[in-house]
């Protein structure tokens, strides 16, 4: 079986660090400051809307200038991926419970070598076999491609085993239930509804492991 798992917003709360890289590569490129709360709403939408949104100033119509601020954004993060960065109370108790019951999987859409790094540097980047960014394959979430992918990592046979998707937003929800897996929404993360209805909803981390195998049950 794999227990695929969002990054942010399920495993950690990322979104003070996205944001100083903001003001860092803004600061970088001469741009004016902006406040946190103009920031702030992209960090959770995918890579390229933050980088047209917050850099909208420069990047214009420009694929070439949206590559400078891809690759200065992702240096200035690759650098100091966890200043703030935090895991949710209770995660790495449930990581451990979980990484006995199936294959383990990151499918996020940040960039996955700041994914991985990431993951290392909170100390649990061992609990998992794939590891899958925004930047892995030719689609993002919530194309099914993606957990296609961490299958494939996990060593699973296309159409074969079981699979749990569990994250904090509707992109999560509908990969999902594209890919013929049970949703777990993480009612702690980044959005209050994820405007789609996931199979259980987990109030706290501490609970991912028994709605897991309320899952396996009901499968």
């Amino acid at each position: 079986m794999m227990i695929a798992l969002d990054l942010d917003g399920t495993l950690e709360d990322s979104r003070r660090d996205m944001t100083a890289v903001v003001h860092r590569v803004r600061a970088r490129f001469g741009l004016p400051t902006r406040e946190d709360a103009a920031v702030l709403p992209w960090v959770n939408r995918g890579m390229d809307a933050l980088y047209r949104a917050c850099f909208d100033d420069y990047v214009g119509e420009s694929d070439a200038r949206l590559s400078e601020v891809r690759a200065a954004y992702e240096s200035a993060y690759l650098a100091n991926p966890a200043v703030e960065t935090k895991l949710y109370p209770g995660i790495a108790g449930a990581l451990e419970r979980l990484s006995g019951m199936g294959r383990l999987a990151v499918v996020t859409n940040k960039p996955e070598k700041i994914s991985r790094r990431l993951l290392e540097v909170l100390g649990v980047d061992s609990f998992f076999r794939a590891v899958v960014g925004g930047d892995t394959c030719p689609r993002s979430k919530p194309d099914p491609m993606v957990l296609s992918e961490a299958a494939r990592q996990c060593g699973l046979e296309p159409g074969k085993g079981y699979t749990v998707m569990i994250g904090d937003t509707a992109a999560d929800i509908k990969m999902g239930r594209a890919f013929g897996a049970s949703t777990i929404w993480c009612a702690w993360g980044y959005v209050d509804d994820p405007g789609e209805t996931p199979d259980l909803k987990a109030e706290r981390p501490v609970l991912l492991p028994e709605l897991v195998e309320a899952v396996l049950r009901k499968g």
